[in-house]
Parts: C-alpha cells; sequence; structure tokens
C-alpha cells in the first residue's frame, strides 16, 4: 500500500473502522449539526474546519489518530514521529469541486514555495473516514508530484485528455491522500434528493504531517490564519 499511495497519491485501507465505531461517529456527527455552517446551495449541507477543538466533536478525532491500521500506514510514509497539524473537517452532504488540499488563493503565499508539490508531495496526509459507501471521491493519479496554480480552484480541473481515477470506499474504510494530490468530490447535483437529507453522507478527516519540518509549519501556520478567517467572516 505505502508503494501504491507513493506512487498514485492516494490508497484505501479497508475496513479500518468497525461498525460499532462508525455508529457511533454517525450519532456523534448528526447530535452536533447545530456547531456546523451551511456554505453550499443544498439546505441539508454542513462543514466544520477544525472540529477537534470542539470537545463534544474530539473523539471522533481521537477515532481517527488512535486507529492502529492507519498509524501503520501513516509511519510508514512519514516515519515514526508524526503528528497532526490542525486541518481537520467534518462535512455533512457537502459537494466539492477539483482542487489540493494546499493552502490556495489569498493563503498560498504560507507555503513558500512556487513548487510545493514537486518539492514537498510525501510529507503531508489527509485520513479520511467515510460513514457510509461512497464512491465520489475523484483524483487524478500522480498530480501529487506536479504543481498547478494555486490561485484559483479553475487551475486543478483536469483536462478531457488527463486520466482519473475514482476511489470506491466502504462504510469504514480509511482513504489516506496525500495533500498534493489533485481531486475532487461530489456535485451538488447529487445531493438534490430528499433522501440525501434523510441519510445524510458524511465524512470525518484529519491531516497528518512529519515532525520537525519546515513545510509542514508553513501549511500549519497558514490553515490558522485561514481557519481565523473563515470565523471571523461568518460572525
Amino acid at each position: 500500500m505505502i508503494a501504491g499511495i507513493h506512487q498514485s497519491g492516494v490508497g484505501v485501507i479497508q475496513a479500518a473502522f468497525e461498525p460499532t465505531e462508525v455508529e457511533q461517529a454517525r450519532r456523534t456527527v448528526l447530535a452536533h449539526l447545530d456547531l456546523m455552517k451551511n456554505t453550499r446551495p443544498t439546505p441539508s449541507q454542513r462543514h466544520l474546519a477544525g472540529f477537534h477543538r470542539f470537545p463534544a466533536l474530539e473523539p471522533l478525532h481521537q477515532l481517527i489518530t488512535g486507529n492502529r491500521r492507519a498509524q501503520g500506514v501513516l509511519t510508514g510514509l512519514l516515519g515514526p514521529d508524526y503528528r497532526t497539524i490542525g486541518l481537520s473537517d467534518i462535512t455533512v452532504n457537502r459537494s466539492q469541486q477539483w482542487h489540493k488540499d494546499l493552502l490556495r488563493g489569498r493563503f498560498s503565499h504560507y507555503l513558500g514555495d512556487d513548487r510545493p508539490c514537486e518539492n514537498h508531495f510525501g510529507k503531508l496526509f489527509k485520513v479520511i473516514l467515510y460513514l457510509q459507501d461512497s464512491s465520489s471521491l475523484q483524483f487524478v493519479p500522480g498530480s501529487h508530484r506536479r504543481d498547478i496554480s494555486l490561485e484559483s480552484d479553475e487551475f486543478a480541473v483536469p483536462a478531457d485528455d488527463i486520466p482519473v481515477h475514482r476511489v470506491e470506499a466502504r462504510v469504514g474504510d480509511a482513504v489516506v491522500i496525500d495533500i498534493c494530490t489533485t481531486h475532487r468530490g461530489s456535485t451538488e447535483e447529487s445531493f438534490q434528493s430528499p433522501q440525501v437529507s434523510e441519510h445524510p453522507r458524511i465524512l470525518v478527516s484529519t491531516v497528518f504531517g512529519r515532525t520537525k519540518c519546515d513545510f509542514v509549519e508553513r501549511m500549519e501556520l497558514g490553515n490558522a490564519e485561514r481557519l481565523a478567517f473563515w470565523q471571523r467572516s461568518n460572525h
């Protein structure tokens, strides 16, 4: 798996979480929707960045950071001394267009490098826990090694001749993705049915990086500033 992630930018740890863990995670998320913002046209959409800061949701973060199988993969990717960087998310029925998880737009200068993918791939990985079966994640294999403009997500949309792979994740799987990888989630249209509102599609994620790494520290600092900006903007 480690070699596959290094090559493509994405890997799946099958059945990383027990059904009881997933069920409890779902209950926890749905019980705290009041903490989450609606940032998309779909009324049932919710998003909370930095969810690990909330005591009621901190167990969800620990569920990921404490998962033995995820720990094993992260150790293989980052070495024994890795850490989280405060880039955690819960999304509910949330669409996501093509992008990289690097700092973008007004925050991209924090990266301190015009070629962050070429020079820093393999230093930061997001672990995503899907609380239901999901085939929404698509990615461009090998794109974690290729830079694009981070000024707008329009630059992330792959050309028609670029291969795109779809990830088939089952409930309880953990998806590991290099944050330099170009990827997308669901379309807004996919959330229009009443069934989705009744049975929300939820994912929980957090990012891990190498310790004592300047690029990781830059991502951490820029993400903290971005999170503060979002909070000020939403008040």
